[in-house]
């Protein structure tokens, strides 16, 4: 796999280099090169079940071209994860629909739910998304979606398949829409409310629920069984940044459903705040944006210093199929040299109550489920080092 990765990157320099050894081409279609590297340290345990993690890794390696001409945009970015795979991400068309305000986008790109999953993980002060993203299965599939996105209000409308890198057209299914209302967005000042739902059908094996102490390698704390043939999801988004200072918050419910005995309604959240010390948090396109650094490290200043806070929880406790609580706390501190290159810490207390089966869980969480634990505590910190260009 690194091979095909590494060939597909010589692929993409080669477009990229086609293009700016072409004057009209590049006049004409205006291509822009981008990636990112982000190194990731991660030192967490459990109270009681002997969960330990030490490790440290390539969380992700990405290369893409963007190019753009009149009312026709096109994107592609190539991803290299830390377990050695190459994974198409964004690969998409987006085309301009005459003077109605609409466009229509075709291609691989995430469905439009939650605030924190639209931002860009570049751009984010915490390092792993709310736990009910994750849980709930917000993904890129294979899709067509309209949009129509205002300075106050915006509407995205698509349909999918799944995803590109799996069998894209195996049999499931999805429906995606979002609303966002901006009453207020000035240069520095914002104010933003948001509702998504989604459906979708499972292909060829249901869905199960689970997610992780924070680290994405630690491995599940929460799990359901697979049972869910196809579920609903329904969230309600808000923002405020006031200079320097924000707060966001989500709320989230799924309604899971069976083919065959009870349903099961499951629900996750979050609220946060923080300060940015020399730059301001940013916002555009109906998410946030790259921070703003006041006086780069390579303009002779300090850089910017990002504080946050967050409270996250996650209930997938229904007794349909009962996988349990997370409840997770984290204090971010987060330096930009300059808006393309930070480095930071999260510290957090992940507490969980744990659901009624040890199936899916990670082997010292289902152990120790095994042997009658009932709830378990994790407590972390996580180390990231980021490059972007």
């Amino acid at each position: 796999m690194i091979p095909q990765f590494f060939a597909r990157i010589c692929a993409a320099s080669f477009l990229a280099l086609a293009f700016a050894a072409s004057p009209a081409l590049a006049e004409d279609w205006a291509p822009e090169v981008f990636g990112r590297l982000q190194y990731d340290y991660t030192r967490s345990s459990g109270d009681d079940s002997g969960f330990d993690l030490d490790r440290g890794e390539l969380r992700t390696g990405r290369i893409g071209l963007s190019t753009k001409r009149g009312d026709t945009k096109l994107k592609a970015e190539l991803a290299l994860n830390n377990d050695g795979h190459a994974e198409l991400t964004d690969a998409y068309i987006k085309q301009a629909l005459g003077k109605s305000g609409w466009d229509l986008r075709a291609g691989q790109f995430k469905t439009q739910n939650s605030l924190d999953e639209q931002s860009s993980g570049r751009f984010l002060v915490f390092y792993e998304r709310a736990a009910f993203t994750d849980a709930f299965g917000f993904d890129r599939r294979v899709g067509v979606q309209l949009e129509n996105r205002g300075q106050r209000h915006s509407v995205y409308a698509g349909v999918f398949a799944e995803n590109a890198n799996d069998t894209a057209f195996a049999g499931g299914h999805a429906a995606a829409v979002r609303y966002v209302f901006s009453p207020v967005q000035t240069e520095s000042r914002l104010l933003h409310f948001g509702v998504s739902l989604r459906w979708r059908e499972a292909g060829d094996a249901d869905f199960r629920y689970r997610q992780r102490p924070v680290s994405h390698e630690a491995g599940a704390i929460l799990a359901t069984p697979k049972f869910a043939s196809d579920d609903l999801f329904g969230g309600v988004e808000a923002a405020w940044i006031d200079g320097p200072v924000w707060l966001a918050g989500e709320y989230g419910q799924l309604r899971a459903n069976r083919t065959a005995g009870p349903d099961a309604t499951y629900a996750g959240g979050y609220t946060e705040a923080g300060y940015v010390f020399g730059g301001r948090r940013t916002y555009d396109h109906n998410k946030f944006r790259r921070p703003e650094v006041d006086r780069p490290v390579t303009a002779g200043g300090p850089g910017a210093l990002i504080l946050a806070a967050r409270a996250d929880w996650l209930d997938l406790s229904d007794s349909a199929a009962d996988g349990g609580q997370l409840t997770t706390f984290t204090i971010a501190a987060d330096w930009f040299a300059t808006s393309h290159v930070h480095a930071g810490i999260n510290l957090y207390r992940a507490e969980a109550d744990l659901g009624s089966t040890s199936s899916g869980l990670a082997p010292a969480f289902a152990a120790y489920r095994l042997a009658g634990g009932m709830s378990e505590d994790v407590t972390g910190a996580s180390l990231r080092i980021q490059f972007d260009f």
